[in-house]
């Protein structure tokens, strides 16, 4: 009977981007520790469940450290499961390979790091257990490490322990690339994988199962985030995520269409977020705002970022009691007329409408010749973004808009 726990991808002391402090926010060490919190969660629940097997599918740090404390914090909740008796199996990914100090670095003897000249067998045989694995030699390892993974260990419990990308997931960089039936061919039992950071079960059997990271680090990383407990044999085999993550991270959407004031705007956002984040059980969140909806407040919204984004802020703090974290606002609202209807009319919207279409069609037309900007640039680092010219002419339509309808409306007062 085999059971065990596969973690992956938890980038310990990576630091949570797109967060910036400001009055209201939860506090910084609620949100800095969390990659440490979801680690102690991990090593946790692997001592609650009694488990013997812990095995950790690359990515385990972030790249370089700051300092030996990352390490020495990883080395100490090793050492937890190691007065547990509790064996560890720590294959390299890429964020691992471009940190030179995990190579000097001491670990209990109740870990195991595979290398990365060649795949390697780890007999476990008080488990009938065999893990296979191999670590990443460098940052960017392009080859398919599986199709050289060793053959099945006869009468033990084969599990393939591999950081890669399995052909047709996206968002992840196509490191040791393979395909679920190459993986399928080498005829373990499991194959525990990193790289990818959501849940995901790829395949049935054998039981193929990527177990998403830890605690998610950004926008891109939305849902709850933990491990997979895994407990059967080859016959009868089941697979349970279990959330370990400490901070979510939130995408809350609100139709901002029947507000008439930046502040209802931001009135109906909370609301959004006062539903959302009542499924997550106090736990703290970072939320991008996304107000939707056709408009009149569509000029204003786009046009005063800074005092949009403080009175989202505002009403963030009320309804979460602090603990929403506003990223960011993102207005994807769009103007309250009918802008089809408006384009064919004889007004100056109408005119305004059609000559912005005639540049769209034209782009090339308004596009800088940024030739010598770009050569005393050279050499400092500093890039000129590529803008969207479309979009451009949109924003800046909708703001001209606005414009004009409001200074129709004044007119129209008595």
């Amino acid at each position: 009977m085999a059971a065990f726990v596969h973690a992956a991808d938890i980038h310990l002391d990576s630091p949570l981007r797109g967060l910036f402090p400001y009055e209201g926010a939860p506090s910084v060490e609620e949100i800095r520790g969390a990659t440490r919190q979801a680690l102690d969660n991990l090593v946790s629940f692997v001592i609650s469940e009694q488990a013997p097997l812990l095995l950790i599918a690359g990515d385990l740090y972030d790249g370089d450290w700051h300092d030996f404390n990352t390490g020495l914090y990883f080395a100490r909740q090793m050492r937890r499961l190691a007065e547990m008796g509790v064996r560890v199996a720590i294959v390299r990914g890429n964020h691992d390979a471009a940190n030179a100090m995990t190579k000097s670095l001491p670990l209990p003897d109740n870990v195991k790091v595979f290398k990365w000249r060649n795949p390697e067998t780890w007999l476990l045989e008080d488990l009938g257990i065999a893990v296979h694995g191999q670590s990443y030699a460098a940052p960017e390892v392009t080859d398919n490490l599986a199709a050289s993974y060793p053959e099945p260990v006869e009468g033990m419990f084969n599990i393939g322990l591999l950081h890669c990308l399995i052909s047709g997931a996206r968002g992840h960089l196509p490191y040791a690339p393979c395909t679920a039936d190459e993986l399928a061919s080498r005829g373990y039992d499991y194959w525990a994988l990193g790289h990818v950071h959501n849940f995901s079960l790829v395949r049935e059997t054998p039981r193929i199962v990527y177990a998403g990271c830890c605690q998610g680090r950004h926008i891109r990383e939305t849902g709850r985030k933990g491990c997979v407990w895994v407990e059967g044999d080859a016959g009868a085999l089941t697979t349970q995520f279990v959330p370990l993550d400490v901070v979510s991270w939130l995408n809350v959407a609100a139709d901002v269409s029947g507000a008439g004031s930046m502040a209802e705007a931001a009135s109906l956002f909370g609301n959004a977020l006062e539903e959302a984040m009542g499924t997550q059980e106090g736990r703290p969140c970072c939320v991008r705002a996304v107000l939707k909806g056709r408009s009149p407040l569509h000029g204003r919204l786009r046009s005063d970022p800074m005092a949009l984004t403080a009175h989202v802020r505002a009403v963030a703090a009320d309804v979460s009691r602090n603990k929403a974290w506003i990223e960011k606002v993102e207005v994807q609202t769009g103007p309250a007329a009918d802008l089809d209807q408006l384009a064919q009319s004889d007004t100056p919207q109408g005119e305004l409408l059609r000559y912005l279409a005639e540049l769209a069609d034209h782009p090339q037309d308004m596009e800088p010749d940024l030739t010598e900007l770009k050569a005393k640039l050279a050499g400092s680092g500093v890039k000129i973004p590529s803008e969207d010219m479309k979009q451009m002419l949109k924003d800046a339509g909708d703001l001209l808009l606005t414009a004009l309808t409001d200074a129709q409306s004044e007119q129209d007062m008595p």
